[in-house]
């Protein structure tokens, strides 16, 4: 990792990360802490715990999970979350496709005001962008071009962070009117419900048996799923199954029809099909390759 040569600057950059920290409280009302640029890899995970500040994290590409207080949720580009102080949250990288996110961490008296606006609902803290994501980056850009620790850039960096919120209000209150209705809040939770069903029993549930569960018909949950997840509940229930048999062939020497049974296929043929079908490769030659490659990570 490089420090960046000038005394007063606090420019990180490697090869998969660039971060500004910065000492300097501007305002009171709301002041800049971090920002910068991270393309994860696979697996990545960061524990906040004890997190000081708000950080706004956009998704530029790629897919993750974020955790917060104990509920689990599959983010993917175009997406934004936040971390707050005083919450129990993680978030981890795709194992397949792991994202790529800028952020700025800010904090003072306004920020919490500031979060509410943007629209991340307390306790999920994530949300559609409405906006181009790389929007989001050139402002993250702007600074990171600029560590330099000179008045001019003292004000830029404060003029950035407030363009950041600025635009992620404004694609909030932008989003197209159907998204705005007044059971946004119960389809929400029905969702949320679905995925947190589905990933604790990925190997032996029906979406019928999601619908069942949390009291809505199959039909309605397909359509809510779909709006607000990107994917239908069937499909997101093979990601669940096979992000989960990849993590086996990876991490474990389990046989193969041994890993097929423990997330819900009975018949290796069927596993090794579909799984095929997904990753172009045989789940023995996944495990080959991935195990042989993953070195050049470390």
């Amino acid at each position: 990792m490089r420090l960046n040569s000038e005394k007063t600057s606090a420019l990180y950059e490697t090869n998969y990360y660039r971060c500004l920290v910065y000492h300097e409280k501007q305002t009171d009302d709301i002041y800049l802490t971090f920002c910068g640029v991270e393309q994860c890899l696979p697996g990545y995970e960061f524990n906040c715990e004890n997190r000081s500040g708000y950080h706004l994290h956009v998704i530029l590409s790629g897919r993750g999970v974020l955790n917060v207080n104990g509920v689990t949720y599959p983010l993917h580009r175009g997406q934004m979350f936040v971390t707050k102080p005083g919450e129990q949250t993680w978030y981890r990288a795709d194992e397949l496709e792991p994202w790529t996110y800028c952020w700025m961490t800010f904090d003072g008296y306004k920020a919490a005001k500031y979060i509410e606006n943007i629209g991340l609902r307390p306790g999920v803290n994530w949300r559609d962008c409405y906006a181009d994501p790389r929007e989001f980056y050139a402002r993250v850009k702007d600074i990171l071009d600029r560590p330099e620790m000179t008045l001019a850039n003292d004000l830029q960096r404060l003029s950035m962070l407030l363009s950041f919120l600025s635009l992620a209000i404004e694609s909030e209150e932008k989003k197209q009117p159907y998204l705005r209705h007044e059971n946004d809040i119960t389809t929400n939770t029905y969702v949320d419900k679905a995925v947190i069903y589905i990933q604790s029993n990925f190997a032996n549930v029906k979406i019928a048996e999601v619908a069942k569960n949390i009291g809505i018909n199959r039909s309605y949950l397909t359509k809510i799923f779909k709006t607000k997840m990107g994917i239908s509940p069937q499909e997101f229930l093979m990601e669940c199954k096979l992000n989960y048999a990849c993590k086996l062939l990876l991490e474990t020497d389990a046989q193969i029809q041994d890993i097929a049974r423990r997330v819900g296929y009975d018949n290796l043929l069927t596993f090794s099909k579909i799984f095929k079908d997904k990753y172009g490769i045989s789940p023995k030659f996944y495990r080959i390759q991935n195990r042989s490659g993953k070195e050049q990570y470390l």
